[in-house]
């Protein structure tokens, strides 16, 4: 074992169940196993009184995982030695033979340990191309980050020198990545200046064309085959279960016969997938070409780079970027060097950028009609957000009343015009407070809180629009005067609750929203704002949540059709003054002496005054109908619940 640890430094990741959960630099040998009891709690890197460096993976009850279990010694800059410290337990190491109790072996990073119950050990160079600058005048920053960090993942365990320089400044000139390239200690052909601008004119060349496209493609490929002096090169795609080739992505250099080409080495392309590192042949490093298939016999050399998926955080491979040599080319290099591997690897991380914007472009179109601008953004760093999940939320129907009516009175073509323009009205309401526009029914709008973004305040998001809303009824009045001489009204029922949550609509037609009881009972209270002539109606979940300074007043308890149990209903008063404050302390007394069930006549009288007073509140009008007829014909036994009877 040499000093190296004593100079360089690795990067430690531990996962569980492949969710990385705790990741730290070290640069001495360690050990691996569960936690003892003058330990501190896992995970966590601790000195034992021994002086012995340990890695605290798992609880100490844990007994099914050892306390000494692995031991982990720095051989090198790019090789480690691992030490299987058990009695009986084996040990699994991606792409190396399982390491057996009391026995060692000699690895290249980086390399993932398999651990007992679940968890995991990734260990990689820290000093392989880790950039600290985005390229200059880049939107994208984010995808560029992230490409640029998989050129580490794809290069792997390739020797790549000792520059000893992690920066990277694309577009500005310098930095010192673009000279290794030109200058590499171990390649003395890489060392004219002149084969990085060569480079650069061809890369940039195809970095021009439409993005993602054959165009794009092939003129990528093109600046490999002329770069390195392959007989091909070509960008294969991976569609999840066989790889995609097609001409358009495939260059040829000249004098080269494409019938006599063989077709890619299967063995390389999947290597390469399986590993998401860049694999070349002859691969003098890690001896594995004897795996490596019969179809290599006949090449001089081969390259082949993973595209990985950096919009989907990249754990996912999208493709290839696949180029290779016949036999007989004796005036170029059998091996694809040091430099020209860099290079390709930027290549293949600039087509996985040109992915990613692409992505991020298709999926602000898509989305924007659904989301704000600021729930976009956070999808396009996170698609995960729009996996299927079970949530909280608070969903909102509003429905255009009376349109029906007024489409036969003032005729298709202007109710289209009067539609569109409402629903367009309301759905800005919804998109200003970061809600999801959930579907257009008719003339009716859904809408939702809580997903894919979560919020403490979905409800109370849910409750303003409402008011908001509300409050557009005079604006749109004013506007279709002319055409609706009655007026624009609304009906907006609120509810709150569990739903699932996703892509509701088909692999045809994506439409995000929430599926359950809560949603059925949303549009149920909807349905009731016209048996009650109100404008809003929540229930009482999505009341519990609302601060005091939200006037509302609860209408009854009550039963919808077609669901079980019984809900409070709550009117969502459009106003918080004086006016409105009196009549919701006028009928909440009145109510309180309905649904004692022994005193209907003083209810009844108490709804008459409100219906005197407040001729136009719906409420009392229905209250003072169900009054009087428990006066009359009194139920027995009482039951405050009103149940509706429609929907």
């Amino acid at each position: 074992m040499t000093d190296v640890s004593s100079k360089l430094e690795f990067v430690l990741t531990l996962l569980k169940k492949d969710r990385p959960f705790f990741s730290e630099s070290i640069s001495e040998d360690f050990e691996v196993g569960r936690r003892q009891t003058d330990e501190p709690p896992e995970p966590s890197i601790h000195r034992s009184v021994k002086g012995i460096l340990r890695l605290i993976v798992a609880a100490i009850d844990l007994r099914s995982f050892p306390r000494q279990l692995l031991r982990v010694e720095f051989v090198s800059r790019n090789q480690i030695k691992l030490i299987n410290l058990h009695e009986i337990a084996t040990i699994r190491i991606v792409g190396y033979p399982t390491l057996a109790a009391k026995s060692e072996l000699l690895v290249t990073l980086p390399v993932t340990i398999t651990l007992p119950e679940g968890y995991s050990l990734k260990l990689r160079q820290s000093e392989v191309v880790r950039p600290k600058v985005q390229p200059a005048n880049s939107d994208d920053d984010d995808d560029w980050s992230r490409s640029l960090m998989s050129v580490s993942l794809m290069l792997g365990s390739r020797n790549l020198g000792d520059s000893g320089s992690t920066d990277l400044k694309l577009g500005s000139g310098s930095g010192r990545f673009l000279t290794d390239m030109a200058f590499d200690p171990e390649n003395a052909e890489a060392s004219q200046a002149t084969g990085v601008l060569s480079w650069l004119e061809y890369a940039l060349a195809a970095m021009q064309r439409p993005a993602s496209t054959d165009e794009f493609y092939y003129g990528i490929a093109e600046a490999v085959a002329r770069i390195i002096n392959v007989d091909r090169a070509e960008v294969i795609l991976w569609d999840g279960r066989f790889w995609d080739r097609d001409p358009k992505r495939t260059f040829i250099n000249e004098g080269v016969n494409a019938s006599s080409l063989q077709d890619p080495s299967s063995s390389m392309l999947n290597r390469a997938r399986t590993s998401r590192q860049l694999t070349v042949y002859p691969d003098t490093s890690s001896g594995a070409d004897g795996n490596m298939g019969e179809s290599l016999r006949s090449l001089n050399a081969a390259v082949a780079c993973p595209i990985l998926d950096i919009f989907g955080g990249g754990e996912d491979i999208l493709g290839v970027l696949y180029a290779d040599r016949r036999i007989g080319k004796t005036l170029y290099a059998q091996e694809v060097n040091v430099a020209e591997q860099k290079l390709i690897a930027i290549l293949a991380t600039a087509i996985a950028s040109s992915i990613a914007k692409a992505n991020r472009e298709k999926l602000v179109a898509r989305y924007q009609q659904f989301f704000s601008t600021k729930v976009t953004e956070a999808i396009r760093r996170n698609p995960a957000l729009l996996a299927g999940e079970d949530a909280d939320v608070s969903v909102l129907f509003c429905d255009i009343r009376g349109f029906s009516r007024e489409t036969d009175r003032i005729g298709s073509a202007k109710a289209m015009e009067w539609v569109s323009d409402t629903l367009s009205e309301l759905s800005e309401e919804v998109l200003q407070s970061d809600g999801v526009l959930v579907d257009y029914v008719g003339d009716e709008l859904f809408a939702m809180w809580g997903a894919p973004e979560k919020t403490d305040d979905y409800a109370l998001r849910a409750v303003k629009t409402a008011q908001c809303m509300m409050r557009l009824r005079a604006k749109l009045s004013d506007r279709y005067r002319e055409s609706i001489p009655n007026g624009v009204d609304f009906g907006i029922g609120v509810c709150t609750g569990p739903a699932r949550v996703g892509n509701t609509g088909s692999k045809q037609k994506f439409k995000y929203g929430p599926l359950g009881r809560t949603v059925n009972l949303g549009s149920r209270i909807q349905g009731l704002t016209k048996q009650w002539k109100v404008g809003c109606l929540i229930e009482e979940k999505t009341e519990s949540q609302l601060p005091p300074d939200v006037l509302r007043r609860r209408i009854c308890q009550a039963q919808v059709v077609g669901l079980e149990g019984s809900i409070s209903l709550f009117e969502l008063m459009p106003e918080n003054d004086g006016y409105h404050r009196e009549l919701v302390e006028a009928y909440q007394s009145a109510l309180n002496l309905f649904e004692t069930g022994t005193q209907a006549r003083k209810a009844a009288s108490a709804f008459g005054v409100l219906a005197q007073k407040y001729p136009n509140d719906g409420p009392s009008l229905v209250m003072l109908v169900r009054a009087v007829h428990e006066v009359v014909d009194p139920s027995h036994p009482f039951n405050p619940v009103w149940h509706a009877t429609s929907k």
